[in-house]
Protein backbone atom coordinates (compact mmCIF):
# COMPACT_ATOMS: atom_id res chain seq x y z
CA UNK A 1 0.00 0.00 0.00
CA UNK A 2 2.81 2.36 0.92
CA UNK A 3 4.55 1.63 -2.40
CA UNK A 4 1.31 2.30 -4.27
CA UNK A 5 0.89 5.66 -2.53
CA UNK A 6 4.50 6.52 -3.30
CA UNK A 7 3.96 5.62 -6.95
CA UNK A 8 0.81 7.79 -7.12
CA UNK A 9 2.63 10.72 -5.52
CA UNK A 10 5.50 10.32 -7.98
CA UNK A 11 3.08 10.10 -10.91
CA UNK A 12 1.24 13.23 -9.79
CA UNK A 13 4.55 15.05 -9.45
CA UNK A 14 5.70 14.01 -12.91
CA UNK A 15 2.37 14.93 -14.50
CA UNK A 16 2.39 18.25 -12.67
CA UNK A 17 5.89 18.94 -13.90
CA UNK A 18 4.91 18.06 -17.44
CA UNK A 19 1.90 20.36 -17.20
CA UNK A 20 4.10 23.23 -16.05
CA UNK A 21 6.64 22.54 -18.80
CA UNK A 22 3.88 22.37 -21.40
CA UNK A 23 2.46 25.68 -20.21
CA UNK A 24 5.88 27.28 -20.35
CA UNK A 25 6.50 25.94 -23.83
CA UNK A 26 3.13 27.24 -24.97
CA UNK A 27 3.92 30.69 -23.60
CA UNK A 28 7.36 30.58 -25.16
CA UNK A 29 5.88 29.64 -28.53
CA UNK A 30 3.92 32.89 -28.40
CA UNK A 31 7.25 34.71 -28.18
CA UNK A 32 8.71 33.09 -31.26
CA UNK A 33 9.16 34.66 -34.65
CA UNK A 34 7.05 33.06 -37.36
CA UNK A 35 7.48 33.41 -41.10
CA UNK A 36 4.11 33.45 -42.85
CA UNK A 37 3.94 32.74 -46.60
CA UNK A 38 2.39 35.53 -48.66
CA UNK A 39 2.30 36.38 -52.34
CA UNK A 40 2.24 40.10 -51.61
CA UNK A 41 5.44 40.56 -49.61
CA UNK A 42 8.99 39.29 -49.77
CA UNK A 43 8.76 38.42 -46.06
CA UNK A 44 5.88 38.34 -43.61
CA UNK A 45 6.95 38.01 -39.98
CA UNK A 46 4.64 37.42 -37.03
CA UNK A 47 5.42 37.90 -33.34
CA UNK A 48 2.23 37.01 -31.42
CA UNK A 49 1.51 38.59 -28.05
CA UNK A 50 -1.90 37.58 -26.66
CA UNK A 51 -1.29 39.68 -23.54
CA UNK A 52 -1.91 43.00 -25.31
CA UNK A 53 -5.02 44.41 -26.94
CA UNK A 54 -3.80 45.73 -30.28
CA UNK A 55 -1.97 44.55 -33.38
CA UNK A 56 0.95 46.60 -34.71
CA UNK A 57 1.69 46.50 -38.44
CA UNK A 58 5.06 47.57 -39.86
CA UNK A 59 5.64 47.71 -43.62
CA UNK A 60 9.35 48.12 -44.40
CA UNK A 61 10.78 48.74 -47.88
CA UNK A 62 14.53 47.97 -48.15
CA UNK A 63 15.26 51.20 -50.03
CA UNK A 64 16.30 54.34 -48.22
CA UNK A 65 18.32 57.41 -49.10
CA UNK A 66 21.40 55.36 -49.99
CA UNK A 67 19.47 53.82 -52.90
CA UNK A 68 18.12 57.16 -54.15
CA UNK A 69 19.62 58.21 -57.52
CA UNK A 70 17.84 61.58 -57.53
CA UNK A 71 18.29 64.76 -55.47
CA UNK A 72 19.68 64.23 -52.00
CA UNK A 73 16.90 63.68 -49.47
CA UNK A 74 14.23 62.86 -52.06
CA UNK A 75 13.55 59.47 -50.40
CA UNK A 76 12.37 61.35 -47.30
CA UNK A 77 10.15 63.56 -49.46
CA UNK A 78 8.67 60.45 -51.12
CA UNK A 79 7.88 59.02 -47.68
CA UNK A 80 5.91 62.17 -46.85
CA UNK A 81 3.98 62.02 -50.13
CA UNK A 82 3.27 58.29 -49.83
CA UNK A 83 1.86 58.77 -46.33
CA UNK A 84 -0.30 61.62 -47.62
CA UNK A 85 -1.61 59.21 -50.25
CA UNK A 86 -2.35 56.75 -47.45
CA UNK A 87 -4.36 59.51 -45.75
CA UNK A 88 -6.10 60.39 -49.04
CA UNK A 89 -4.24 63.66 -49.29
CA UNK A 90 -5.56 65.14 -46.04
CA UNK A 91 -3.32 67.65 -44.29
CA UNK A 92 -5.51 67.67 -41.19
CA UNK A 93 -5.38 63.98 -40.28
CA UNK A 94 -3.97 63.44 -36.79
CA UNK A 95 -1.83 60.54 -38.07
CA UNK A 96 -0.01 62.81 -40.49
CA UNK A 97 3.71 61.88 -40.55
CA UNK A 98 3.55 60.28 -37.11
CA UNK A 99 3.79 56.72 -38.40
CA UNK A 100 6.55 56.75 -41.01
CA UNK A 101 10.34 56.94 -41.26
CA UNK A 102 13.19 57.13 -43.75
CA UNK A 103 16.85 56.43 -43.11
CA UNK A 104 19.79 55.48 -45.29
CA UNK A 105 18.72 51.84 -45.60
CA UNK A 106 14.93 51.67 -45.45
CA UNK A 107 11.60 53.43 -45.66
CA UNK A 108 8.81 52.23 -43.40
CA UNK A 109 5.23 52.82 -42.33
CA UNK A 110 3.27 51.50 -39.37
CA UNK A 111 -0.16 51.63 -37.82
CA UNK A 112 -2.16 50.11 -34.97
CA UNK A 113 -5.15 47.83 -35.50
CA UNK A 114 -7.11 45.08 -33.79
CA UNK A 115 -7.41 41.49 -34.95
CA UNK A 116 -11.03 42.17 -35.94
CA UNK A 117 -10.10 44.92 -38.42
CA UNK A 118 -6.76 43.40 -39.45
CA UNK A 119 -7.75 42.94 -43.10
CA UNK A 120 -9.01 46.53 -43.39
CA UNK A 121 -5.86 47.88 -41.74
CA UNK A 122 -3.63 45.91 -44.11
CA UNK A 123 -5.57 47.17 -47.11
CA UNK A 124 -5.04 50.73 -45.92
CA UNK A 125 -1.37 50.23 -45.15
CA UNK A 126 -0.43 48.81 -48.56
CA UNK A 127 -1.86 51.96 -50.15
CA UNK A 128 1.57 53.53 -49.58
CA UNK A 129 2.80 51.38 -52.49
CA UNK A 130 0.14 52.66 -54.89
CA UNK A 131 1.08 55.42 -57.37
CA UNK A 132 1.30 58.78 -55.62
CA UNK A 133 -2.09 60.46 -55.73
CA UNK A 134 -1.25 63.87 -54.26
CA UNK A 135 -1.66 66.91 -56.47
CA UNK A 136 0.96 69.58 -57.07
CA UNK A 137 -0.41 71.97 -54.41
CA UNK A 138 0.02 69.33 -51.69
CA UNK A 139 3.47 68.46 -53.03
CA UNK A 140 4.55 72.11 -52.88
CA UNK A 141 3.24 72.47 -49.34
CA UNK A 142 5.10 69.33 -48.31
CA UNK A 143 8.40 70.82 -49.45
CA UNK A 144 7.78 73.72 -47.05
CA UNK A 145 7.03 71.27 -44.24
CA UNK A 146 10.31 69.43 -44.87
CA UNK A 147 12.18 72.75 -44.86
CA UNK A 148 10.70 73.52 -41.43
CA UNK A 149 11.63 70.01 -40.29
CA UNK A 150 15.20 70.62 -41.47
CA UNK A 151 15.38 73.89 -39.51
CA UNK A 152 14.06 72.18 -36.40
CA UNK A 153 16.56 69.32 -36.61
CA UNK A 154 19.56 71.54 -37.27
CA UNK A 155 18.68 74.16 -34.65
CA UNK A 156 18.35 71.44 -32.03
CA UNK A 157 21.71 69.89 -32.93
CA UNK A 158 24.61 72.37 -33.04
CA UNK A 159 26.99 69.53 -33.95
CA UNK A 160 24.87 68.50 -36.97
CA UNK A 161 27.22 70.24 -39.48
CA UNK A 162 30.15 68.34 -37.95
CA UNK A 163 28.42 64.97 -38.30
CA UNK A 164 27.54 65.75 -41.92
CA UNK A 165 31.12 66.80 -42.63
CA UNK A 166 32.41 63.56 -41.08
CA UNK A 167 29.91 61.49 -43.09
CA UNK A 168 31.14 62.99 -46.35
CA UNK A 169 34.77 62.24 -45.51
CA UNK A 170 34.23 58.83 -43.92
CA UNK A 171 32.08 57.40 -46.72
CA UNK A 172 33.58 59.52 -49.53
CA UNK A 173 31.70 59.17 -52.79
CA UNK A 174 29.79 56.16 -51.43
CA UNK A 175 26.03 56.34 -51.12
CA UNK A 176 26.15 56.25 -47.30
CA UNK A 177 27.45 59.83 -47.40
CA UNK A 178 24.08 61.11 -48.62
CA UNK A 179 21.95 63.24 -46.30
CA UNK A 180 18.60 61.66 -45.42
CA UNK A 181 16.88 65.02 -44.98
CA UNK A 182 18.73 66.91 -47.73
CA UNK A 183 19.78 70.56 -47.81
CA UNK A 184 17.43 73.60 -48.03
CA UNK A 185 18.36 74.75 -51.57
CA UNK A 186 17.80 71.21 -52.88
CA UNK A 187 14.61 70.61 -50.86
CA UNK A 188 13.06 73.79 -52.26
CA UNK A 189 13.48 72.44 -55.80
CA UNK A 190 12.26 68.85 -55.35
CA UNK A 191 10.48 67.59 -58.46
CA UNK A 192 7.12 65.83 -58.13
CA UNK A 193 7.90 63.88 -61.30
CA UNK A 194 11.18 62.62 -59.80
CA UNK A 195 9.32 61.77 -56.60
CA UNK A 196 6.77 59.71 -58.52
CA UNK A 197 9.56 57.85 -60.32
CA UNK A 198 11.49 57.17 -57.12
CA UNK A 199 8.32 56.01 -55.38
CA UNK A 200 7.52 53.60 -58.21
CA UNK A 201 11.04 52.18 -58.06
CA UNK A 202 11.37 51.92 -54.28
CA UNK A 203 7.88 51.10 -52.97
CA UNK A 204 7.43 47.61 -54.38
CA UNK A 205 5.42 45.32 -52.11
CA UNK A 206 7.14 42.18 -53.36
CA UNK A 207 10.42 43.60 -52.04
CA UNK A 208 8.97 44.69 -48.69
CA UNK A 209 8.75 42.99 -45.30
CA UNK A 210 5.55 43.05 -43.27
CA UNK A 211 6.13 42.69 -39.52
CA UNK A 212 3.02 41.94 -37.46
CA UNK A 213 3.16 42.11 -33.66
CA UNK A 214 0.39 41.77 -31.11
CA UNK A 215 -2.83 39.98 -30.32
CA UNK A 216 -3.23 37.89 -33.46
CA UNK A 217 -2.41 34.28 -34.29
CA UNK A 218 -1.08 32.62 -37.43
CA UNK A 219 -4.46 31.52 -38.77
CA UNK A 220 -5.96 35.00 -38.39
CA UNK A 221 -3.02 36.63 -40.14
CA UNK A 222 -3.04 34.06 -42.94
CA UNK A 223 -6.75 34.72 -43.53
CA UNK A 224 -6.19 38.49 -43.68
CA UNK A 225 -3.27 38.07 -46.08
CA UNK A 226 -5.22 35.71 -48.34
CA UNK A 227 -7.94 38.33 -48.77
CA UNK A 228 -5.51 40.99 -50.03
CA UNK A 229 -5.35 41.69 -53.76
CA UNK A 230 -2.21 40.22 -55.32
CA UNK A 231 0.14 42.89 -56.65
CA UNK A 232 1.19 42.44 -60.23
CA UNK A 233 4.82 41.47 -60.60
CA UNK A 234 7.04 44.50 -60.70
CA UNK A 235 10.81 44.59 -60.81
CA UNK A 236 12.29 47.49 -58.85
CA UNK A 237 15.01 49.51 -60.49
CA UNK A 238 16.72 49.88 -57.13
CA UNK A 239 17.23 47.80 -54.03
CA UNK A 240 19.37 47.77 -50.92
CA UNK A 241 22.27 45.90 -52.54
CA UNK A 242 24.98 48.31 -53.59
CA UNK A 243 28.64 47.91 -54.52
CA UNK A 244 29.39 51.55 -53.64
CA UNK A 245 28.25 52.09 -50.08
CA UNK A 246 31.69 53.45 -49.18
CA UNK A 247 34.48 54.92 -51.27
CA UNK A 248 37.40 52.54 -51.73
CA UNK A 249 40.76 53.25 -50.17
CA UNK A 250 42.10 54.30 -46.80
CA UNK A 251 42.50 57.80 -45.43
CA UNK A 252 43.18 59.84 -42.32
CA UNK A 253 41.46 63.20 -42.11
CA UNK A 254 41.76 65.59 -39.18
CA UNK A 255 40.49 69.13 -38.70
CA UNK A 256 39.82 71.65 -35.96
CA UNK A 257 36.48 73.46 -36.15
CA UNK A 258 35.02 76.45 -34.35
CA UNK A 259 31.28 75.92 -33.91
CA UNK A 260 28.80 78.42 -32.42
CA UNK A 261 26.33 77.35 -29.72
CA UNK A 262 28.50 74.43 -28.58
CA UNK A 263 28.63 74.34 -24.79
CA UNK A 264 32.01 72.61 -24.46
CA UNK A 265 35.00 71.46 -26.46
CA UNK A 266 34.48 68.07 -28.06
CA UNK A 267 36.77 65.38 -29.46
CA UNK A 268 35.11 63.28 -32.18
CA UNK A 269 36.65 60.24 -33.85
CA UNK A 270 35.20 57.76 -36.33
CA UNK A 271 36.81 54.87 -38.17
CA UNK A 272 35.54 52.42 -40.76
CA UNK A 273 37.28 49.08 -41.38
CA UNK A 274 36.23 45.97 -43.32
CA UNK A 275 34.35 43.31 -41.37
CA UNK A 276 36.93 40.54 -41.56
CA UNK A 277 37.04 38.72 -38.23
CA UNK A 278 33.74 36.82 -38.14
CA UNK A 279 31.48 34.90 -40.48
CA UNK A 280 28.76 37.20 -41.80
CA UNK A 281 26.61 34.12 -42.34
CA UNK A 282 26.37 34.02 -38.54
CA UNK A 283 25.37 37.62 -38.07
CA UNK A 284 23.81 37.05 -34.65
CA UNK A 285 27.23 35.88 -33.47
CA UNK A 286 28.99 38.82 -35.16
CA UNK A 287 26.55 41.22 -33.53
CA UNK A 288 27.08 39.64 -30.12
CA UNK A 289 30.88 39.71 -30.48
CA UNK A 290 30.74 43.41 -31.35
CA UNK A 291 28.42 44.03 -28.39
CA UNK A 292 30.84 42.31 -26.01
CA UNK A 293 33.74 44.32 -27.45
CA UNK A 294 31.78 47.57 -27.10
CA UNK A 295 30.78 46.79 -23.52
CA UNK A 296 34.40 46.12 -22.57
CA UNK A 297 35.91 49.16 -24.30
CA UNK A 298 33.20 51.44 -22.90
CA UNK A 299 33.87 50.27 -19.33
CA UNK A 300 36.36 50.58 -16.47
CA UNK A 301 37.15 46.85 -16.63
CA UNK A 302 40.71 45.75 -17.49
CA UNK A 303 41.05 46.41 -21.21
CA UNK A 304 38.46 49.18 -21.16
CA UNK A 305 38.93 52.87 -21.90
CA UNK A 306 37.32 54.35 -18.80
CA UNK A 307 40.32 53.49 -16.61
CA UNK A 308 43.09 55.21 -18.58
CA UNK A 309 40.89 58.09 -19.78
CA UNK A 310 38.73 58.91 -16.75
CA UNK A 311 39.52 57.21 -13.46
CA UNK A 312 43.31 56.81 -13.63
CA UNK A 313 44.44 59.96 -15.44
CA UNK A 314 41.34 62.21 -15.49
CA UNK A 315 41.80 63.09 -19.15
CA UNK A 316 38.16 62.87 -20.25
CA UNK A 317 35.27 64.26 -18.23
CA UNK A 318 32.94 61.86 -20.04
CA UNK A 319 32.86 59.88 -23.27
CA UNK A 320 30.75 57.55 -25.38
CA UNK A 321 32.06 54.64 -27.44
CA UNK A 322 30.06 52.74 -30.03
CA UNK A 323 30.66 49.85 -32.45
CA UNK A 324 28.25 49.13 -35.28
CA UNK A 325 28.26 46.65 -38.14
CA UNK A 326 27.34 48.39 -41.40
CA UNK A 327 25.75 46.48 -44.28
CA UNK A 328 27.41 43.23 -43.15
CA UNK A 329 30.62 44.51 -44.70
CA UNK A 330 32.11 47.17 -42.42
CA UNK A 331 32.70 47.89 -38.76
CA UNK A 332 32.28 51.52 -37.73
CA UNK A 333 33.86 52.88 -34.56
CA UNK A 334 32.55 56.10 -33.04
CA UNK A 335 34.13 57.85 -30.06
CA UNK A 336 33.07 61.20 -28.62
CA UNK A 337 34.69 62.70 -25.53
CA UNK A 338 34.82 65.94 -23.54
CA UNK A 339 38.16 66.95 -21.99
CA UNK A 340 38.52 67.24 -18.24
CA UNK A 341 39.46 70.53 -16.61
CA UNK A 342 42.86 71.77 -17.78
CA UNK A 343 43.15 69.13 -20.54
CA UNK A 344 43.44 70.24 -24.16
CA UNK A 345 41.73 68.51 -27.08
CA UNK A 346 45.14 67.51 -28.43
CA UNK A 347 46.08 65.89 -25.11
CA UNK A 348 42.76 64.06 -25.04
CA UNK A 349 43.30 62.86 -28.61
CA UNK A 350 46.77 61.51 -27.80
CA UNK A 351 45.56 59.77 -24.64
CA UNK A 352 42.66 58.17 -26.50
CA UNK A 353 44.81 56.75 -29.28
CA UNK A 354 47.36 55.38 -26.80
CA UNK A 355 44.69 53.70 -24.66
CA UNK A 356 42.69 52.48 -27.65
CA UNK A 357 45.70 50.98 -29.44
CA UNK A 358 46.88 49.23 -26.27
CA UNK A 359 43.41 47.82 -25.60
CA UNK A 360 43.15 46.38 -29.10
CA UNK A 361 46.69 44.99 -29.13
CA UNK A 362 46.55 43.40 -25.68
CA UNK A 363 42.99 42.16 -25.96
CA UNK A 364 40.96 41.08 -22.98
CA UNK A 365 41.68 38.50 -20.33
CA UNK A 366 39.53 35.40 -19.83
CA UNK A 367 38.36 36.90 -16.53
CA UNK A 368 37.13 40.11 -18.18
CA UNK A 369 35.43 38.15 -20.95
CA UNK A 370 33.67 35.87 -18.46
CA UNK A 371 32.52 38.86 -16.43
CA UNK A 372 30.99 40.63 -19.43
CA UNK A 373 29.54 37.41 -20.83
CA UNK A 374 27.95 36.67 -17.46
CA UNK A 375 26.48 40.16 -17.26
CA UNK A 376 24.99 39.92 -20.76
CA UNK A 377 23.66 36.45 -19.99
CA UNK A 378 21.99 37.85 -16.91
CA UNK A 379 20.43 40.69 -18.90
CA UNK A 380 19.01 38.32 -21.52
CA UNK A 381 17.85 35.77 -18.93
CA UNK A 382 16.13 38.51 -16.94
CA UNK A 383 13.72 39.26 -19.78
CA UNK A 384 10.49 37.80 -18.47
CA UNK A 385 8.55 35.35 -20.61
CA UNK A 386 5.69 37.82 -20.92
CA UNK A 387 8.12 40.55 -22.09
CA UNK A 388 9.88 38.47 -24.74
CA UNK A 389 7.43 39.23 -27.58
CA UNK A 390 7.99 42.97 -27.11
CA UNK A 391 11.77 42.47 -26.91
CA UNK A 392 11.70 40.44 -30.14
CA UNK A 393 9.53 43.08 -31.80
CA UNK A 394 12.02 45.82 -30.97
CA UNK A 395 14.96 43.63 -31.98
CA UNK A 396 13.51 42.58 -35.34
CA UNK A 397 12.27 46.06 -36.16
CA UNK A 398 15.74 47.50 -35.53
CA UNK A 399 17.18 44.90 -37.90
CA UNK A 400 14.63 45.72 -40.60
CA UNK A 401 15.23 49.44 -40.23
CA UNK A 402 18.98 48.95 -40.77
CA UNK A 403 18.54 46.29 -43.49
CA UNK A 404 20.23 43.58 -41.43
CA UNK A 405 19.45 39.84 -41.38
CA UNK A 406 16.79 38.85 -38.86
CA UNK A 407 17.55 37.06 -35.59
CA UNK A 408 15.64 36.72 -32.34
CA UNK A 409 16.26 36.67 -28.59
CA UNK A 410 16.86 32.92 -28.64
CA UNK A 411 19.42 33.43 -31.42
CA UNK A 412 21.18 36.02 -29.26
CA UNK A 413 21.25 33.68 -26.28
CA UNK A 414 22.65 30.82 -28.36
CA UNK A 415 25.25 33.11 -29.93
CA UNK A 416 26.38 34.36 -26.52
CA UNK A 417 27.03 30.82 -25.30
CA UNK A 418 28.96 29.88 -28.45
CA UNK A 419 31.43 32.79 -28.28
CA UNK A 420 34.90 32.33 -26.78
CA UNK A 421 37.17 35.07 -25.54
CA UNK A 422 39.59 34.53 -28.43
CA UNK A 423 36.73 35.33 -30.83
CA UNK A 424 36.43 38.73 -29.19
CA UNK A 425 40.20 39.29 -29.20
CA UNK A 426 40.32 38.45 -32.89
CA UNK A 427 37.59 41.02 -33.49
CA UNK A 428 39.45 43.63 -31.41
CA UNK A 429 42.67 43.09 -33.35
CA UNK A 430 40.79 43.48 -36.64
CA UNK A 431 39.93 47.05 -35.62
CA UNK A 432 43.63 47.92 -35.91
CA UNK A 433 43.45 47.43 -39.68
CA UNK A 434 43.94 50.37 -41.99
CA UNK A 435 40.66 52.02 -42.85
CA UNK A 436 39.00 55.38 -43.20
CA UNK A 437 39.58 57.61 -40.15
CA UNK A 438 38.07 61.01 -39.47
CA UNK A 439 38.92 63.20 -36.47
CA UNK A 440 37.32 66.49 -35.50
CA UNK A 441 38.44 68.77 -32.67
CA UNK A 442 35.47 71.00 -32.00
CA UNK A 443 36.15 74.29 -30.24
CA UNK A 444 33.32 76.39 -28.84
CA UNK A 445 33.05 79.86 -30.35
CA UNK A 446 34.06 82.48 -27.78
Amino acid sequence: MRNRLYFLALLIGVLGGLAIMTALLQVKSNSELYRIPSENFKNTLLIPNPEIEHVYLYLVFPSGEAANPFDEGLAHYVEHLAWLSFLDGSNDNEERHSNAWTNRFSTGYWQIATKDDLHTALQRLIKVSKPLSVDSSFALEERSIILREYDYRVNERPLYPVYRDMDKILYGNGSLARSVIGEPPIIAEYSLDDARTLHRQSHVLREATLLVYGNVDKSQLKAALAALPIEQKAKPVMNSVSSSWVEDGTLKDKASLVIPDVSSETFMYRKLVPLASCDIAELSQCAMISQIAENILDSALPGGLAGPLRFDRFVARSFSFNISIVKNAYVEISFTAYPDSGVSLEELELAFHDAYRMALQNGLTPETFERVQSRLRGELDSILVRDRPLYNRDLVLAQLVSAQPIFSLSDQMNALESIRFEDVNRFLRSLLADGREVTRLVVAER
